[in-house]
């Protein structure tokens, strides 16, 4: 297979100078670098993500290539929108985000702030509370400002580097590579970074609100952020999937770039199945043309129920109009909006849907459709383990 061609990008937006790559097309896939670190960190991933993926990759405010022309206060505020107005700018909508360390918090944050404008998140050696780190951050900017930043790679870093020691037994030459890296920001910009995560904010309470897919990799000889901070990250997310790799440091997108990217072409090929890809042999019977491109009910049912098929259909709600609450108590089911946006309820959670959303509505599960836009809500539904409607079972509930 031929190598897609990398697309290098300068792009300007809120006084910020930005360097960009863009290398494959089809759903967008954002990568986001860690602390010191610059899109560089990715390129042992993205030829590898590239093939059916447009893959991004981006240089921080304040770090590697990206100039600022106007200072901003950094923080995760401040990277998050950033990335929403460098994303508008490039067209990009709905991407996938796959963070690193630092890039995984602004990947939650901006998840946080944009619920809808996600499709799944990638958090790598993530931690949502950063603070755990912050003490090493406050220490590395006070030495920095002291001896410079090359002194400081080479007098400090350089002696608790961010790998395990099997990454550095194989591959010795890792250690340049990082150092070339960070040599690459502005010391100044480095320290402001370094200061910017002791004072990040803390997101671990707020991750039960981030309903998109996410799949939390760590390393198990991570010193960083400690394996159980990414546990418990994994843990406190809606939709969660944890995975660990043993014998690998910090800095898994260079010391395991193959394993990392067989492990989010496989979570993306599970919760992206039927987002605008008819891949099924037959077309379902309802099936429709929507904004996303053909959408095959019975592929999706089978992606995220692990059900044989089935029953399916679709139905259009108007303004205002509301699905009453009910459950099916012999099926689960899923729901994809085709147009249009509305609120989900399942249980006591509100979901927010609208086009391209897929919403799994687990077996007994109490739900209902409320608080449609302005224009028709129209979705697919289909149910996994039932042959029929009658079949899964409707029964309404008192709202």
């Amino acid at each position: 297979m031929s190598r897609a061609e990398v697309i290098d990008r300068r792009v300007v937006v809120d006084s910020c100078d930005f360097r960009v790559e863009v290398v494959g097309e089809g759903i967008p896939v954002v990568l986001l670098h860690g602390l010191g670190a610059s899109s560089v960190l990715w390129h042992r991933v993205r030829d590898g993500l590239a093939p059916g993926y447009q893959v991004v990759l981006v240089d921080l405010r304040g770090a590697g290539e990206t100039r600022e022309i106007d200072r901003k206060e950094l923080s995760l505020e401040t990277w998050a929108g950033d990335l929403a107005e460098l994303l508008g700018a490039l067209g990009i909508e709905r991407p996938v985000l796959v963070g690193h360390s630092l890039g995984a918090s602004v990947a939650l944050k901006y998840a946080l702030s944009r619920p809808d404008d996600v499709r799944a998140l990638v958090l790598i050696a993530a931690d949502a509370n950063l603070s755990n780190v912050g003490p090493r951050m406050l220490k590395a900017a006070g030495l920095i400002g002291d001896v410079g930043l090359p002194d400081w790679i080479d007098e400090h870093w350089s002696k608790n580097p961010p790998f395990s020691a099997a990454s550095l037994a194989r591959e010795p030459e890792l250690l340049d590579e990082y150092r070339s890296m960070l040599l690459l920001n502005d010391p100044d910009d480095y320290v402001r970074q370094c200061l910017a995560v002791a004072q990040a904010e803390d997101l671990s309470g707020r991750l039960g609100e981030v309903r998109r897919p996410a799949l939390v990799i760590v390393g198990g000889d991570d010193d960083r952020t400690l394996p159980e901070h990414g546990r418990a990250l994994a843990a406190r997310l809606a939709d969660g999937r944890m995975l660990e790799m043993p014998d690998v440091g910090h800095t898994l997108p260079l010391e395991a770039s193959d394993e990392v990217v067989a492990a989010v072409r496989s979570f993306l090929d599970e919760v992206l199945a039927g987002a605008g890809v008819l891949r099924a042999e037959t077309t379902p019977r309802n099936s429709t043309e929507g904004p996303f491109g053909h959408l095959d009910v019975r592929f999706v049912v089978g992606a995220h129920t692990g059900a044989s098929l089935i029953a399916f259909g679709q139905s259009t709600y108007p303004s205002g109009a509301t699905h009453e609450n009910h459950r099916h108590p012999n099926a689960e089911e899923v729901v994809m909006v085709v147009e249009g946006r509305g609120t989900q309820i399942v249980g006591d959670e509100a979901l927010d849907l609208g086009p391209g959303d897929i919403c799994f509505i687990p077996r007994n599960a109490p739900h209902r459709i409320t608080g449609v836009s302005d224009e028709d809500l129209v979705i697919l539904w289909a149910f996994g383990g039932a042959a029929s409607i009658e079949q899964a079972g409707y029964v309404p509930l008192p709202d």
